[in-house]
């Protein structure tokens, strides 16, 4: 496990305080038998992208529980919480996508290895509003790639464009730290198209051990995203 909260700027009993409150109200309704299937899978995966910031393995549980209830609830943000926890996604998108479920189709063809037509390849997609061919670029580059020392370059343009949204929302120190308004410093999203780029790149034979001493050595802060998707797939 790594505490990244200092290096985000964060305050890690808020983080702590806040992924206790989500967790501890979705176990409530699940324990409870409650049939309110959305409201625990979204509460459980609240629970998992504060608690990834400093207990990876916490938050992976949390993401396998979200993925269980989202199943149940036929959400298909689903396949963001499976990938986040390292599942092989299961969920149907249906027929005539929206662009947003265009981008759930595309990381879960990477990660699965099928195939998927997307036709939203200017459209911004998911919470973070990137243009969905960055995505395709940054998966096509990473199956190009021969070695861990190309992933940087193949990576950062991404990576700089995923963590635009927190690195703006930074610079309200106070509200920052607080997590006023119960922002994501990291969406999940974003951990799931990491977990996902690691899938490709050591499907090319690139060895974990290389990713992982590569990634260590980033000081970026866009490749924070990816070190906590490494330790949450570790030994999996």
């Amino acid at each position: 496990m790594t505490d990244f909260s200092s290096i985000l700027q964060l305050d890690r009993e808020v983080l702590a305080t806040l992924a206790n409150a989500y967790s501890s109200y979705a176990t409530y309704l699940d324990e409870g038998q409650s049939d309110d299937y959305p409201t625990i899978a979204g509460s459980y995966m609240k629970a998992a992208g504060y608690t990834m910031l400093y207990d990876q393995d916490t938050a992976r549980d949390w993401f396998s529980r979200a993925t269980a209830y989202f199943i149940r609830a036929a959400d298909t943000y689903g396949i963001i919480a499976a990938i986040c926890s390292h599942q092989s996604p299961d969920i149907e998108v249906g027929a005539s996508p929206t662009p947003d479920l265009q981008f759930y189709q595309l990381l879960c063809s990477y990660y699965k290895e099928v195939p998927v037509d997307i036709t939203a390849y200017q459209e911004p997609v998911g919470k973070l509003q990137v243009p969905i061919r960055l995505y395709m670029e940054a998966f096509d580059a990473t199956e190009e790639a021969t070695q861990a020392t190309d992933l940087p370059t193949a990576w950062k343009p991404l990576l700089t464009r995923m963590h635009t949204r927190p690195r703006l929302l930074s610079k309200d120190t106070r509200r920052w730290r607080s997590l006023e308004g119960t922002i994501n410093p990291i969406e999940p999203e974003t951990i799931a198209t990491c977990v996902t780029l690691l899938t490709v790149a050591q499907r090319q034979g690139i060895t974990r051990e290389s990713i992982e001493e590569v990634i260590a050595q980033q000081k970026d802060a866009g490749f924070i995203a990816v070190k906590i998707a490494v330790l949450l797939t570790a030994g999996q």
